[in-house]
């Protein structure tokens, strides 16, 4: 069974219920009016049965008024025309609900949700904003409110006023609160950059660290405005740091080490691709590896490592980079070669490189953000 079907079964048992209970019917006066409710009543059940959904949706909101027994079935109703994609009529029935002058704090709290929640459907974001700062000012606590302010500006990309709901929730203590926190100053941060405001993203940059001492984007940011800044000192201190307590993301830190090393000694860059490919080997290591030896045309070297990676861990990546190696020998190569090589490049796009620890979204790319359930820092290296 549908959902809003689900929600349309319980809308109808609640004003059976009423029904039952409406005093006003026990008056002989009113028996009348007692019969054609009970008539009508069945009727839009008879609806529901032959799975008429239409029908009986109009004939239960012809039955209701709007009063302080119904004001939870008006929000049930309005809920099922926007489960149902009905949009414009969920937001007239939330509308109408408040309206009403009577309604208590509670009930304006949860037509002011609800009425939000139309918007968003509908995509009129501004006034969903709008209603969540209002609910920001009925509620004491706010978190509901605060929580989904923070998803619509990260929707919007609107980073400020990101930043403002992730530090109410985490000043709330909200479970969290601290991995969305520092990401969106990694946001700002990450702009700032690009922008040349380096004074705005080592605030930022700092704040996000001193939220969540352990994020990895933050300290890679860091590392990147320090190396642009020529505070090589600091960058390498991060580095160092970075590839100690996180060696999972090994792979994002092969190019501010190329930075780091190769401002020194082309030695130093070396060394350090070998103990950590020793360490901790993967495929983006050995090909930085292998990059860094026909550069510098060690030409035996990376001869000799590509026939043991093909050997001992074969890889789109490794056959890619042979195929190009190989093009300096031009009697060992053929248009099959040139096909193959397109080939494994497509392949290599397609290819799982990060896995989202929560939902389990697959990626090719880091992204902080996961686009399935949305949480922050949950993405992880695929073992590869």
């Amino acid at each position: 069974m549908d959902i809003w079907l689900f929600l349309l079964v319980l809308v109808a048992i609640a004003i059976g219920w009423l029904l039952g209970r409406w005093q006003p019917f026990k008056k002989k006066a009113a028996d009348r009016q007692a019969d054609q409710f009970s008539v009508r009543y069945a009727k839009g059940l008879n609806y529901l049965l032959a799975n008429d959904s239409d029908n009986a949706i109009r004939i239960f909101t012809d039955l209701i008024e709007v009063n302080k027994d119904t004001i939870e079935i008006h929000i049930a109703l309005g809920n099922l025309f926007r489960s149902k994609g009905e949009v414009d009529r969920a937001i007239k029935v939330h509308q109408n609900l408040l309206a009403r002058p009577n309604l208590t704090r509670k009930q304006r709290h949860m037509a002011i949700a609800e009425l939000a929640s139309d918007y968003l459907k509908a995509g009129l974001l501004d006034r969903a904003e709008k209603l969540y700062r209002e609910m920001i000012q009925l509620d004491d606590d706010g978190r509901h409110a605060y929580r989904r302010l923070l998803d619509l500006y990260i929707a919007e990309k609107s980073w400020g006023e990101a930043v403002e709901c992730a530090q109410a929730l985490y000043e709330m203590a909200e479970p969290e609160s601290s991995v969305m926190y520092s990401q969106c100053l990694c946001e700002i941060a990450g702009e700032a950059i690009a922008s040349g405001n380096n004074r705005l993203a080592r605030k930022s940059l700092d704040r996000a660290l001193e939220i969540d001492s352990g994020c990895v984007r933050a300290a890679l940011l860091l590392i990147q405005l320090n190396i642009k800044t020529e505070n090589i000192q600091g960058a390498m201190r991060l580095f160092q740091r970075l590839t100690r307590e996180h060696p999972e993301y090994m792979g994002l830190y092969i190019e501010p080490a190329r930075q780091l090393f190769l401002s020194k000694d082309i030695r130093a860059y070396q060394e350090f691709l070998q103990s950590q490919y020793r360490q901790h080997p993967s495929t983006r290591l050995a090909l930085a590896l292998l990059e860094h030896y026909a550069r510098n045309n060690e030409i035996e070297k990376a001869r000799e490592f590509l026939s043991d990676i093909l050997h001992e861990s074969p890889s789109f990546e490794a056959f890619e980079f042979a195929l190009r190696f190989l093009k300096s020998n031009p009697d060992s190569m053929s248009e099959t070669w040139e096909t193959l090589t397109t080939f494994l490049k497509s392949l290599q796009s397609k290819k799982i490189e990060y896995i989202c620890s929560r939902c389990g979204y697959e990626s090719h790319a880091i992204q902080w953000l996961c686009p399935s359930c949305r949480n922050w820092d949950s993405m992880k290296p695929a073992r590869i």
